[in-house]
């Protein structure tokens, strides 16, 4: 057999160094691809202004969660109906003391895009979010009730669309 067939790939000395960089490499992938998760925890969004306002609601009562929305300047997000892209949506976390109901939406506008040719309903200026909430009857008078959600989106200025985003939300609701 040939000394040739027996030779590592690196010297022996530089081993340890490769596997570190292997770790390395392997590591950063990892990490890279649960960024997008990362990417807007606690930092809001980067192509508009967010804003949860705070509720109030009685035991086994309904509630109205508001979410307001303000588009960048020169951006737009897409509303309900239009294919092909990510229209704006909240997504309530699961919790057994709020039943979630109905989403209502504004009217969207009408944009036209000539590259494409294509017609989208789209939000460019402030709008309002509101979800239906009914509290379970065993919520207690006089609490505080956090509710979690995420607002998932696509923001398009008119050259790009943006990497879709969930952002983290939360309401409080004042239990009288």
């Amino acid at each position: 057999m040939s000394s040739l067939a027996l030779r590592p790939f690196l010297p022996l000395e530089l081993i340890p160094m490769r596997a570190a960089l292997l770790v390395f490499l392997f590591s950063s992938i990892a990490f890279a691809q649960e960024s997008p998760k990362l990417q807007f925890r606690g930092a809001g969004s980067k192509h508009a202004t967010i804003a949860p306002a705070p509720a109030t609601a009685t035991p086994g009562g309904k509630a109205t969660l508001v979410l307001d929305m303000t588009p960048n300047e020169g951006i737009h997000v897409y509303a309900p109906g239009a294919k092909d892209y990510i229209p704006v949506k909240i997504t309530l976390k699961p919790q057994d003391a709020v039943k979630p109901g109905k989403l209502t939406y504004p009217k969207s506008e009408k944009m036209y895009f000539a590259p494409l040719n294509e017609t989208v309903p789209v939000y460019q200026k402030p709008f309002r979010l509101s979800q239906d909430i009914t509290l379970a009857s065993t919520v207690a008078s006089g609490t505080r009730l956090v509710v979690d959600g995420t607002l998932e989106f696509q923001a398009c200025d008119d050259k790009v669309c943006f990497v879709p985003e969930t952002v983290p939300v939360s309401w409080t609701v004042t239990v009288k």
